[in-house]
């Protein structure tokens, strides 16, 4: 009698333990696989994104001898903004995502303003503190959605050597430029640009339309090398001259607009931003 007690509860035991040991096993491989279940997730998040931004229109920024220019060519959708009184921006991406993180920066540049003093209403607060910081969660946060999106802001300084222009990607990293700056789809497509802009010659005195020639040149670059697959996209072989690029350009206005946005030194009152008109904008075309 003594004996028939014992054996149930010792089978119950066993059966336990083993239960116990099985999940604890399987919790501990789930722990271990974890962090390579996220680094995996992350990079089908970002492959994915990539592909969404790839054909988007790319934007440039560059000085001039009065200031920023940001340009790019679209159809019927306004890119180019301004974001407080020496600050612009411009983005490619999803429509949505572009209104709701422009409405995000203008309002807190408005409220800094407000509270406290317009000079403390600077780039370096709002893409660091702000933008950057909303990428990244986004981003990361694989159970959410991402934004599909990047960003390029333009500070017109008090003195010229103040000029910056930052680039946000879509995982909220931060890229400043002094000279120039671009965003495209890809990194691929933007080294490619910035290779051609870097190649160009410096000119001190460069003035308002020799400014936006270039910065349709590079993007005429951009262009083309988003028409290209991925596997096929190298931004060392563009091999495109001066006459193609302005056939890119010329085959892109029959759907699109060029529109540009300036910051100028020599405009009058405290905001320096305004859109060019048509005229400014034809005397850069060849």
């Amino acid at each position: 009698m003594k004996h028939t007690t014992k054996r149930p509860i010792f089978v119950l035991k066993f059966v336990v333990g083993r239960f116990i040991a099985r999940y604890s096993e399987a919790h501990n491989q789930k722990m271990r696989d974890e962090p390579y279940r996220w680094i995996e997730a992350i990079q089908d998040r970002r492959d994915y994104i990539e592909d969404q931004l790839r054909v988007g229109s790319p934007v440039v920024g560059l000085t001039y001898n009065e200031g920023m220019v940001l340009l790019t060519i679209g159809r019927g959708q306004r890119k180019i903004f301004e974001v407080h009184d020496r600050i612009a921006l411009s983005a490619i991406g999803h429509p949505a995502d572009i209104e709701r993180l422009r409405m995000l920066v203008t309002d807190t540049a408005s409220v800094q303003g407000f509270q406290n003093a317009t000079e403390d209403v600077n780039l370096h607060r709002l893409t660091n503190f702000v933008l950057a910081h909303t990428f990244k969660q986004a981003f990361e946060s694989i159970v959410g959605e991402a934004y599909i999106i990047k960003m390029l802001l333009a500070e017109l300084g008090r003195t010229s050597e103040q000029n910056r222009f930052t680039g946000i990607n879509y995982d909220g990293n931060v890229r400043t430029d002094a000279a120039f700056s671009v965003i495209g789809g890809t990194e691929t497509i933007e080294t490619g640009m910035q290779n051609y802009l870097a190649a160009a010659p410096e000119e001190a005195d460069r003035d308002l339309a020799d400014a936006l020639r270039l910065g349709l040149e590079a993007w005429a670059i951009g262009k083309e090398l988003s028409s290209r697959e991925p596997e096929n996209m190298e931004p060392e072989d563009t091999r495109i001259d001066t006459e193609q690029m302005h056939e890119i350009i010329s085959v892109a206005r029959e759907d699109g607009e060029i529109e540009a946005g300036v910051l100028e030194t020599t405009q009058s009152g405290t905001s320096k931003f305004r859109l060019l008109n048509t005229p400014e904008i034809e005397t850069a075309l060849p």
